[in-house]
Order: C-alpha cells, then sequence, then structure tokens
C-alpha cells in the first residue's frame, strides 16, 4: 500500500509541476516562487497549499478514481486555484474574527464532526477481520450454480397482433384464432405469420427472431424457453407490442460458467456483503444507545425558521383539505 501511495504521490506532484509551469500565465499573473519549501505546491496572498492538502483532498475520491482524476492539467490548475482562493478567504475571514461568531463557530464544529466521523468510519472498515472468503466462495457456488447459468440461445417465428391499430378485445379475438389454428397446424405458421402478423418487420425476417440473452421483452423471452421442441407452439403472450403467438425454431442448452471463470466475481460479492453487514452492525450499535430527548424544544423546531405572517406547509394542506370538504358537504356551491 505504502509503494502504491509513493508512486501515487510522484506522478500527481510531477504532474502538479507540469500544470504549474504550463498554467502560469493564468495564476493572477504572479511570478512563482522557485524557493518555496520542498513540500510546497504553490503560494499566493500569504497562503500555501501543500502536498497534504492534496492528499487530504484526495480523500474524498475514491481511491480507484484517484489516478484519472488527477490525470488533467486542467483540473489541477483549477483545484490549486481554488485551494489559494479558499485559504485567502479563510485568512481573511479569521482577521476580521468571523471565526469567533457563534454560528459560524458551530459550523465548524460540524465540519469536524462530519470530517472526523468519517476518519473513524474508514478506521473501523480498515479494522475488520476478514474470513477466508476462498473457501466460501466455492460453497456458494455449488449452492446458487444457477446465478452462473449462461442461458442458450433461442429462435422463434412468431405471430404478433396490435392492440395500438385495434381494440384490445379484438386484438384477443384475434390472437386466438391464430393459436387455434398455430396448434391445428403447426406446420403452416408461416402462412399464419404473413396472414396476421401486424410486426412491419416480418417482410424482411417472416417472424423470425433469434435471441441470445437479453434482447426480447421478459415475457417473450420466457414464453420461448418454455418451448422444448422444435415446433412446439407457445401459449399467447402478452408484450408493450401486442399479442403474440411462438413457434420454436431452435433452442440451444444453457451453459454453465466455471467456478474458475467466476471465482473473482464471487470473492468480491461475498467480502462486500460482509463488510457491509459488519459497517451496518457498527452504526446500529451506535444509533440503538439511548437517546435524552427535550420533546418540548424539539416541537418548536417546526416554527423556529417560520417568516412572520406564513403558515406551515403540512396546516396549509389541512386547511385547503377542510376547505375542499366543506365544499363538498355544500354541494359544491362558493
Amino acid at each position: 500500500m505504502k509503494s502504491n501511495n509513493g508512486i501515487f504521490r510522484a506522478r500527481m506532484a510531477g504532474a502538479i509541476v507540469a500544470t504549474l509551469f504550463t498554467a502560469a500565465a493564468t495564476m493572477a499573473d504572479e511570478t512563482v516562487d522557485t524557493k518555496l519549501p520542498p513540500d510546497v505546491l504553490a503560494a499566493q496572498g500569504g497562503v500555501q497549499v501543500t502536498m497534504q492538502d492534496i492528499d487530504a483532498f484526495a480523500q474524498k475520491i475514491p481511491e480507484k478514481d484517484r489516478a484519472g482524476f488527477f490525470d488533467s492539467p486542467k483540473r489541477l490548475e483549477n483545484i490549486l486555484n481554488n485551494m489559494l482562493l479558499r485559504k485567502q478567504l479563510a485568512a481573511q475571514a479569521r482577521k476580521q474574527n468571523l471565526d469567533k461568531d457563534p454560528i459560524v463557530g458551530r459550523q465548524l464544529e460540524q465540519a469536524a464532526d462530519e470530517v472526523l466521523s468519517s476518519a473513524a468510519i474508514e478506521n473501523y472498515r480498515a479494522s475488520i477481520k476478514l474470513p477466508d472468503f476462498e473457501g466460501l466462495a466455492q460453497e456458494y457456488y455449488l449452492v446458487h450454480k444457477e446465478e452462473f447459468a449462461v442461458p442458450g440461445a433461442f429462435e422463434v417465428k412468431h405471430v404478433l397482433v396490435s392492440n395500438k391499430q385495434r381494440s384490445d378485445e379484438e386484438a384477443k379475438a384475434r390472437i386466438a384464432e391464430v393459436e387455434a389454428a398455430a396448434r391445428a397446424h403447426p406446420d403452416q405458421f408461416d402462412a399464419l405469420v404473413e396472414k396476421y402478423s401486424d410486426d412491419p418487420s416480418k417482410a424482411e425476417n417472416h417472424g423470425l427472431i433469434a435471441d441470445s440473452g437479453g434482447k426480447t421483452s421478459r415475457a417473450f423471452s420466457d414464453a420461448a424457453k418454455a418451448l422444448k421442441n422444435p415446433g412446439d407452439i407457445s401459449r399467447v403472450v402478452k408484450t408493450s407490442f401486442g399479442y403474440h403467438v411462438l413457434q420454436l425454431v431452435s433452442h440451444q442448452p444453457d451453459t454453465q460458467k466455471s467456478f474458475a471463470d467466476v471465482r473473482p466475481e464471487i470473492v468480491k460479492k461475498l467480502r462486500d456483503s460482509y463488510i457491509s453487514k459488519q459497517m451496518d452492525q457498527y452504526t446500529g450499535e451506535i444509533r440503538g444507545r439511548k437517546i435524552d430527548a427535550n420533546p418540548d424544544l424539539v416541537a418548536t423546531l417546526r416554527t423556529r425558521y417560520l417568516t412572520p405572517g406564513a403558515t406551515l406547509p403540512s396546516d396549509a394542506m389541512r386547511q385547503e383539505s377542510a376547505k375542499q370538504s366543506t365544499g363538498e358537504q355544500g354541494g359544491g356551491k362558493p
């Protein structure tokens, strides 16, 4: 981990140095001080941005995304400029004793609480002792093999009766005719496609639909998979297009992914699930501690920020509901 952090910092420092040279003209037209301390990236107006500042900022970005995030000279320039601006504004606020303002002081405490609470969570996450997921992954695979089955591709011919250009009742009656004729004479299904189908693509595909997984609706796919032998006729299937009757042309058997193929996927799933449960338990125990509250004081929060003469949204809704109720009882007359 340390070696990776070292590489990350070295690359980031190199990128930032390059940015400082290419962006020197845009950084307030000031000459970059070549005598800055070794860990200081930029200085302006009496404030400095250090590598530690960047490291702290980087914690807001998921670790897997950090390298890509910082691989942008323009983004690095914006980060440095924004940090310098914030630091100068903060320094000005301190000179004006704004940090002594009670509300500002509370906001600073809340910001610190947020950072520290995140640090506590990450510290606990790092302390979790993980079991051996390799053995557990093998057990999971054996018990849940159906999760790792790859549905076989199928080909069917279908007749579509649309309920967009006729009533739903008419469409149901028409598709019932198709189903009855298909079951009576499955060898004449092509003629049924030509006579009854509203599928505009039938001129090109003659009703043939190929699916290798996920290309058709769930209802259509399930009906096709239920057919066992070529020539079998499906029940009537309803989709967003209308009503269908299917005839199986071919259906390849499902294939099973090997444990070796899915082992990394299962290990990650089990690991993430275990950590998530541990974290939920950790925060749940804290949330479950006894709360001593002042109900009367809490109740005052509902109106604490209400402007004079204004009505609470919940009260306004009740008043409107009462008016409507009165109007209904009076026959709707004003």
